[in-house]
Order: structure tokens, then C-alpha cells, then sequence
């Protein structure tokens, strides 16, 4: 497992899983809930600055087969992006909420992770 600057983690192998997966019948609902739940680890753990409590309310898990995506902001915050990563051109710092809570929740992320497909391998009989 290894992060990247913008927040990415790649998961060496999660392609090769899920498309094992995939083929030996595991139920794609199974692999979506399990990215939820991936996603929401970090959902819960974000502190983002507090302006309002608008850009907390529009953290949000998606629910991907393949991947767990964390978003925040939209049209109720549009501000989302500047507050994480920052704007040198206003004196606005970085505060990147979200890379700190994945950073900080990887240990659970992982076990979660691999708790997770190891209940999905036993549910299709394959452990």
C-alpha cells in the first residue's frame, strides 16, 4: 500500500482481487459495501477547519466496486478544495483534512480491508 501527495492510496493487487472476485461469483454489492466502509473510516475520522460546519456536513463515502473514494465540498462548499490544499496566492495555508484522517486511520483501513475480503471469500466459498 503506498499514498501519493494528492491523498491517493493504491492498494498493490486490489485489481487482480477484485477481478478474481469478480469471476468466481462474489457478489459486486459484497466489494461495494466493503469500499464504503473503507471510505467512511476516513469520512469519520476528517476534522476539516470550521468555518460554518457546511464543509464537515459534505464529507461523503462513494460507493465504488473497485475503490473507496472520500469527497467533500460541492455546491454547499465550494471552498472545500481551497481549505485542503491551500491557496498561496490569498495566504490561504493548506489544511488537508482529509489526507490527515487517511493517514491517521491507515492501520484500521487495512485491517478493515482485509477482514473485509476475507468475509467476502468465505461467503462465496472460496476460503
Amino acid at each position: 500500500m503506498a499514498a501519493n501527495a494528492e491523498g491517493a492510496v493504491r492498494v498493490e493487487g486490489l485489481r487482480e482481487l477484485n477481478r478474481a472476485l469478480g469471476k468466481a461469483g462474489a457478489d459486486a454489492a459484497d466489494q461495494k459495501e466493503l469500499m464504503h466502509e473503507l471510505g467512511m473510516i476516513v469520512v469519520h475520522a476528517a476534522q476539516p477547519p470550521v468555518l460554518d460546519g457546511t464543509l464537515e456536513a459534505t464529507i461523503r463515502a462513494g460507493r465504488g466496486k473497485t475503490k473507496a473514494v472520500v469527497r467533500a465540498g460541492g455546491a454547499r462548499a465550494p471552498y472545500a478544495a481551497v481549505q485542503h490544499y491551500g491557496w498561496p496566492a490569498h495566504n490561504i495555508e493548506p489544511k488537508p483534512f482529509l489526507l490527515d484522517a487517511l493517514t491517521s486511520k491507515t492501520d484500521e483501513i487495512v485491517d478493515t480491508m482485509d477482514k473485509g475480503v476475507g468475509e467476502i471469500l468465505k461467503k462465496n466459498g472460496l476460503k
